[in-house]
């Protein structure tokens, strides 16, 4: 599984595998954890993923080499793959956290989540723009991270959507589209953080996004 305890350090074959366990090189086909572990040990973002291959990645998981182009088909499929998990990770860290009902609080709730968990594990963060702008210029995965990009948005217009059946969100504002503006908005003031920690706040970006957001949304 994908940790912050593993994109905190570089990886190896120890770091990548679960606590306790130790896998042989060639042994038994590994479990449904254990094949999303290996989706966990591509590099660190920061070294980019142009240099890394699925054997790699196998030796580092501690299992055969073969295991990740069998599982993943190809370096593409584990990187889209990083990213799913990435955020499919973030959905549940929303559900455990946020407890408003549908609508403009819960959307103000997974807004300040997503500055929250930037804060709290920037490398995941970093790995997941990585791969988000790997699509920019790669067919194979532009795809995969589209339909990922669409997911990734729809709990933002079901909530917008929420929001104005409320009344607390005017009726002319386009869910759908909004939720992307949103989502690409929040992506591209943490990528900036990410860039340059030392001249940005995120605390204060975090709280000026919400209140422009509420300020554009208002009745």
């Amino acid at each position: 599984m994908l940790t912050s305890k593993l994109l905190e350090r570089r990886w190896t074959p120890r770091s990548c595998l679960s606590p306790g366990r130790a896998a042989a090189k060639d042994g038994p086909r590994p479990s449904g954890a254990r094949r999303r572990n290996g989706a966990s040990c591509a590099p660190r973002s920061k070294q980019g993923f142009e240099r890394f291959t699925l054997a790699d990645v196998g030796e580092a998981a501690g299992y055969s080499r073969g295991l990740p182009a069998h599982y993943f088909g190809s370096k593409d499929g584990l990187v889209a793959a990083l990213a799913t998990h990435i955020v499919e990770d973030f959905g549940r860290g929303v559900a455990r956290t946020e407890k408003h009902a549908a609508g403009l609080e819960r959307l103000l709730g997974i807004v300040a989540y997503y500055f929250e968990s930037a804060a709290r594990d920037p490398l995941r963060t970093r790995a997941l723009f990585a791969v988000l702008g790997e699509a920019l210029t790669n067919p194979t995965l532009r795809k995969r991270i589209g339909n990922l990009n669409a997911h990734s948005a729809e709990p933002l217009a079901a909530n917008i959507r929420a929001a104005i059946a409320h009344g607390d969100v005017r009726r002319t504002v386009n869910p759908k589209a909004q939720a992307m503006l949103i989502l690409s908005g929040l992506r591209g003031a943490v990528s900036q953080w990410l860039i340059d920690p030392a001249r940005i706040d995120l605390r204060v970006l975090s709280k000026e996004f919400a209140a422009s957001l509420q300020r554009s949304l208002a009745p």
